[in-house]
């Protein structure tokens, strides 16, 4: 069964109540004509239905220790995809532009990308206001009453929120030379 590991259907039972004046009413006192019994076994075996009036039968189900066998279908890249993760990944790597506008990081004439500290400090924020659990839709909220922008000037929404925080090449920011007042803040605020 999916959902359920190390577990496979072994019988399926099946009930089907025909009423004895074919209207199909579900009343107290009718009369049932026939009360029909499959199992998956019947519809495999392709043997025939059988009749029957005892309908409290459960699904057998067993356990069992066999791992579910992955299907081994892989959707194979193109080699034009190859070649593009791997030019973005290098991108990446050597702190290269790689997208148009990201939150947290300015693209500076030359190509190269480098920290935006205020924008910095926000994600900081964000990641602080989530690991203290509040939800990314409260944190999105705090930056609309706040009047914090994304980096286009939109307004932030739960979604952006995960995005950015989520985003691991915030990780490779090297803090060297990062302004003393976001070397030295104690606590983390929202700068606008």
């Amino acid at each position: 069964m999916e959902g359920i590991p190390n577990t496979k259907i072994v019988k399926v039972t099946s009930w089907l109540a025909i009423p004895a004046n074919m209207h199909g009413e579900d009343v107290v006192g009718t009369e049932w004509a026939k009360v029909l019994h499959v199992t998956s076994e019947d519809i495999l075996n392709a043997a025939e239905v059988t009749e029957t009036t005892h309908i409290d039968e459960p699904v057998l189900v067993e356990e069992t220790t066999e791992k579910k066998e992955k299907r081994k279908y892989t959707k194979r890249k193109s080699k034009t995809a190859k070649r593009t993760k791997k030019a973005m990944n290098e991108l990446k790597k050597n702190k290269r532009a790689f997208t148009k506008s990201m939150y947290g990081w300015n693209v500076k004439k030359d190509g190269s990308v480098v920290p935006n500290w205020k924008e910095q400090n926000n994600i900081d924020w964000m990641k602080e206001q989530i690991r203290l659990g509040f939800s990314a839709s409260a944190v999105a909220k705090q930056m609309r009453i706040a009047g914090a922008l994304g980096k286009k000037g939109g307004k932030w929404q739960s979604a952006n929120v995960l995005r950015v925080i989520r985003n691991d090449f915030h990780d490779t920011r090297d803090e060297t030379n990062a302004p003393n007042w976001f070397k030295n803040q104690k606590t983390l605020k929202l700068k606008l």
